[in-house]
């Protein structure tokens, strides 16, 4: 996500939580194939986090390699890459950004679409501090929705009250409405805190159908294509 102490984008200590719990509760099992919206670098407090990283290495059972060094100042130039970490812990990787940088797939979440050869090729999908940064959250949220596989997890850490960060803050009302109107499954969802201002979210599509963008509107004049029952949406867990 976008490091704010640096300026650049980075995944922090509390991915490597998130990513940690979502294995614990099954949402990663045979799960190999993943794919940031947002090419990303290690942040300092990722790297630094050798507790975390050990634990995180244990739980997918692989051995830990050497990711490289907090990047102090100079975090954009120097900060490593997030690819090392995703094939170590067993992921095959991808990267979709609107310039191609870091070998990542050239796409923009404002106007473009999903090529055919990557629509459902996605276990897990990463948005960590992206699509904030899109005026278009329609599109960069179809885009996340048609690159993920049936049965797969989108993951996203986004902004909820971080000042003058990015174009847009989430509300948890937000993906509500996104998981009950695309009948996502909400494996959980860690809502923000005085000391962390981000939602953390993880959702898993189950249906091949069409992406839905979310609407605010009460009950009784909901269109019909928005509307899905209660009984379909199946929740793991809700994280403090």
């Amino acid at each position: 996500m976008w490091v704010r102490d640096k300026q650049a984008m980075g995944l922090r200590r509390e991915f490597l939580e998130d990513l940690m719990t979502l294995k614990r509760l099954g949402a990663l099992d045979q799960a190999r194939r993943v794919i940031e919206i947002g090419s990303q670098q290690l942040g300092d407090s990722f790297l630094a986090s050798t507790d975390l990283l050990d634990q995180t290495y244990q739980i997918f059972g692989r051995p830990r390699v050497e990711l490289g060094s907090p990047s102090g100042a100079d975090f954009a130039s120097t900060a490593p890459p997030s690819k090392l970490f995703w094939t170590s812990v067993g992921f095959d990787y991808a990267t979709v950004d609107y310039d191609g940088h870091r070998e990542s797939i050239p796409l923009d979440l404002n106007t473009d679409q999903v090529p055919a050869k990557l629509r459902q090729q996605f276990d897990l999908v990463v948005n960590t501090g992206t699509t904030e940064h899109i005026a278009n959250q329609a599109q960069a949220f179809r885009i996340i929705h048609d690159l993920t596989r049936i049965g797969g997890v989108m993951f996203h850490e986004v902004p909820a009250g971080s000042g003058n960060h990015g174009l847009i803050n989430y509300t948890p009302k937000f993906f509500l409405l996104l998981h009950k109107q695309n009948d996502y499954e909400q494996v959980y969802m860690r809502e923000r805190t005085d000391d962390d201002m981000f939602i953390r979210v993880a959702l898993r599509k189950r249906l091949n159908r069409e992406f839905v963008t979310p609407l605010d509107v009460p009950p009784e004049v909901m269109p019909l294509k928005y509307r899905q029952p209660w009984r379909t949406i199946r929740r793991i867990a809700r994280l403090p």
